[in-house]
């Protein structure tokens, strides 16, 4: 395996993602500078305290992440568990880097792309900044269903008011239940997210829409499990993805 300059990696992942066409809450690329030399990259959705001391432990130079440690309107106070985070990253020169956004709409990397190609949706359009929507062959709402939880591999909470054979398909990963109102605008049979908020029921009723909520982190693992793919294959680097689940 071969060993890469930290500067390398975090040029080419930011070139790739795009990240300058993004206004993000999140600090995309580098967010701790770690080793200058990298052999081994640890990908995961979130960072956690959990996270970086498995990354120490698997002996990796950088972390690769979803959601980050640096968010604009969180405190810049350390202490707490960013105290820790950051102890375990400075004492053991690891990299920090995260992807937010840019991971969400990547063409073909994004969370939402990998989800639409796993779906078989065709005639891709943008939906909700970041997502896709698409058509499908058509099929029966519950055998939609459940390709969704294969695929995500979670149990979601679903509202079931739509079609009984669905063909028109949204996806957004994430805290994205509020374009539930863009896919009953755009006539969508079913939207795919990761969350669901109180009034998210009544408007997929009023909206004649099936709603599936998968989770939050489960329809955030396929951008950075692809992502790390793409880099092993790109640096020929040790990748290792760590699933730290999380049941929102």
């Amino acid at each position: 395996m071969m060993v890469i300059e930290r500067t390398s990696i975090v040029a080419y992942v930011n070139e790739l993602l795009r990240i300058h066409d993004y206004s993000d809450s999140s600090t995309n690329g580098l967010q701790v500078e770690g080793s200058e030399l990298v052999n081994k990259i640890i990908t995961s959705v979130s960072a956690s305290v959990e996270l970086f001391e498995k990354a120490v432990a698997a002996q990796a130079q950088m972390i690769i992440v979803h959601h980050g440690i640096l968010w604009e309107k969180e405190s810049r106070v350390v202490k707490g568990g960013l105290k820790k985070r950051l102890e375990i990253l400075l004492a053991n020169q690891m990299n920090l880097l995260a992807y937010h956004l840019p991971l969400d709409g990547h063409e073909e990397l994004g969370n939402n792309a990998v989800a639409a190609g796993a779906l078989h949706l065709r005639d891709l359009q943008r939906f909700a900044d970041v997502g896709w929507m698409g058509n499908i062959t058509p099929v029966p709402f519950d055998q939609f269903l459940d390709q969704v939880k294969g695929l995500y591999q979670s149990e979601p909470l679903t509202f079931a008011y739509g079609p009984h054979r669905v063909e028109r398909v949204g996806i957004c990963s994430g805290g994205a239940q509020r374009s539930i109102v863009e896919a009953i605008d755009r006539g969508l049979d079913v939207y795919v997210t990761g969350e669901c908020s109180e009034a998210t029921m009544h408007l997929a009723q009023e909206g004649g829409i099936h709603f599936i909520a998968a989770g939050h982190y489960a329809t955030e693992r396929p951008g950075i499990q692809a992502l790390g793919t793409h880099l092993q294959k790109k640096f020929d680097l040790q990748v290792e993805y760590i699933d730290v689940p999380n049941p929102i």
